[in-house]
């Protein structure tokens, strides 16, 4: 074989060998990025808080209703879990952890919100602490009267007459899904957690309050038996609800994803 052929059998099989390696190179970068496209890439989801009525025209909130309207109610919320749906009816399900809102005020018509990063699933439900306020906690302008509560409601019945509740109560209200799973995806990453004065107070016998300095106090210590009765209607006034808009408010037509059990 002559020199000239050499050289170009040679440089044959250095094209070839160049065309594999791109062929290769090819096929393992296309690789890669399928399994980036397929993936459940993490999204800020956010979880809101806010305080309404079902019966605005019996119970207020910051508005006068028939029978009482709340200005205030102060809440002290520590880290919800979210209840993966796939391992519900374990002992122990798989739990997302959402951050603690802490102290706020629901009544009052501002955005409180907790944000947090998730992938994206289906869920049977959450759990939500109820915390006592520790006196640390307690300044600018939340009420001293917190400290040590979990719960304080502020407000007026319909004749004037001003009334304050206190709970330390530290239940972990569980609610259960509607419709035995709810999602929560990029496209609909806003949820809230609704807080009904109506369902907590509409009931009470405001008749029977003893009232002192012509205010009414509910606590462990005055009308005891409300308080009571408050606590054991607790879980019965907290759902989740989708946050289409993402404001934070409760809309008449918003779809309910869980309620207290």
């Amino acid at each position: 074989m002559t020199r000239v052929r050499r050289l170009g059998m040679l440089g044959f099989v250095v094209r070839c060998i160049a065309r594999m390696s791109l062929a290769l190179s090819l096929v393992a970068a296309s690789g890669c990025s399928s399994g980036t496209e397929t993936g459940n890439p993490p999204f800020q989801a956010e979880l809101s808080y806010t305080a309404y009525s079902s019966e605005p025209e019996s119970i207020g909130v910051r508005d006068p209703g028939r029978q009482a309207v709340v200005d205030s109610a102060w809440l002290d919320l520590d880290a919800v879990t979210l209840r993966d749906a796939s391992s519900c009816a374990a002992a122990a399900p798989t739990v997302t952890s959402v951050p603690a809102l802490g102290i706020g005020d629901h009544a009052a018509g501002q955005h409180n919100a907790t944000r947090f990063s998730l992938s994206g699933g289906e869920y049977c439900g959450l759990d939500l602490p109820f915390v006592l306020a520790p006196a640390a906690a307690i300044r600018g302008a939340v009420p001293p009267d917190l400290e040590q509560h979990s719960i304080m409601l502020a407000g007026a019945l319909a004749d004037g007459t001003r009334f304050t509740l206190l709970s330390a109560a530290t239940p972990t209200v569980r609610l259960v899904a509607d419709a035995s799973r709810f999602e929560i995806s990029a496209e609909h990453a806003q949820t809230l957690i609704a807080f009904d004065v109506a369902a907590w107070l509409g009931d009470l016998d405001w008749a029977s309050a003893v009232r002192s300095g012509g205010a009414i106090q509910i606590s462990a210590d005055a009308n005891s038996a409300l308080l009571t009765q408050f606590e054991s209607r607790l879980a019965r006034g907290v759902a989740l609800y989708r946050d289409a808009d993402g404001d934070g408010q409760l809309d008449a037509n918003a779809e309910r994803l869980a309620h207290g059990d």
